[in-house]
């Protein structure tokens, strides 16, 4: 009879419990964190390279976030020792992930970029009511069956890692949730980055255009109509290499966009629809 119970009582040991539960917040910080990578850390990369105005802010912001709340929902899961449970911890979580999904660019951002820059905010025009919470159901919709996956597999694939005495079978549980959020995270970039992301990025590369073609007599003719080159004509004078974008408001769809740039001296406001620079012109304040 001691030799059956001596497994149970080296599992219920304060060390080995200690144990489990820094695991269980490792595994959950591990899966928040692949989820902003997989959410933000692409998006940052693109928008660093089309000189975005703080292009990691919602990275690191999300990173932290999502670090945090994941962390949390492992270590109760592995605190309550309970699968159901686990999975109400994670639906919790799933909601805080959804909402910081739309909030982040939508109202966390804006705040962060006008609080660095008080002149950026004065021009910034965010509707904090367009379709919010249609948009947090759509990403809550998405999220949710990554995290519970993640919640359902916690306890079963964590526990025999806590034990496991190979590395391969330690990081097993963390390459598992790294895998699943990262596919989550990967759904949820078209709700709303991909659209001021493709958004800047088209300026951007229009104005490189205008800029690289100045005092060329042999412009390529297609190609300045296809980047709709024309668009800057009235503030040609003003665009430098040296810029820096940030989406300054939009519409419901998230199609028409207005973009500023923000030159040494000047702040220029450019509608865009659908990736397309349409009209760019001083803004208004300038």
């Amino acid at each position: 009879m001691k030799s059956l119970n001596k497994p149970n009582n080296l599992d219920a040991s304060p060390e080995i419990v200690r144990l489990k539960r820094r695991f269980g917040m490792l595994y959950g910080m591990t899966a928040g964190l692949a989820f902003a990578v997989a959410s933000w850390g692409w998006d940052g990369y693109m928008l660093s390279g089309s000189h975005a105005y703080f292009p990691w802010t919602m990275f690191i912001t999300g990173m932290i976030f999502c670090a945090v709340i994941g962390g949390m929902a492992g270590w109760l899961t592995a605190r309550f020792k309970s699968s159901l449970l686990g999975v109400v911890f994670w639906l919790i979580s799933s909601l805080f992930f959804a909402w910081i999904m739309v909030a982040l660019p939508l109202l966390i951002n804006p705040i962060i970029a006008s609080k660095i820059d008080p002149q950026l905010g004065l021009l910034l025009n965010y509707e904090k009511g367009v379709e919010f919470w249609f948009r947090f159901g759509v990403s809550l919709a998405w999220v949710v069956p990554f995290t519970l996956i993640v919640g359902v597999m916690q306890l079963p694939i964590s526990e025999p890692a806590v034990f496991s005495t190979s590395i391969f079978g330690r990081i097993t549980p963390l390459l598992f949730c790294i895998v699943v959020m990262s596919i989550g995270g990967v759904f949820t970039d078209n709700l709303i980055n991909s659209h001021f992301r493709d958004g800047i990025a088209a300026l951007d590369t229009t104005i490189q255009f205008v800029l690289d073609n100045k005092g060329n007599q042999n412009i390529d003719k297609d190609l300045s109509r296809k980047l709709h080159a024309r668009s800057l004509t009235t503030v040609e004078e003003y665009v430098q290499e040296s810029r820096h974008l940030f989406v300054s408001s939009f519409d419901s769809s998230l199609g028409e966009l207005h973009i500023l740039v923000k030159t040494d001296d000047h702040w220029i406001d450019c509608l865009v629809l659908y990736s397309q620079p349409v009209l760019c012109k001083m803004a208004v304040g300038e």
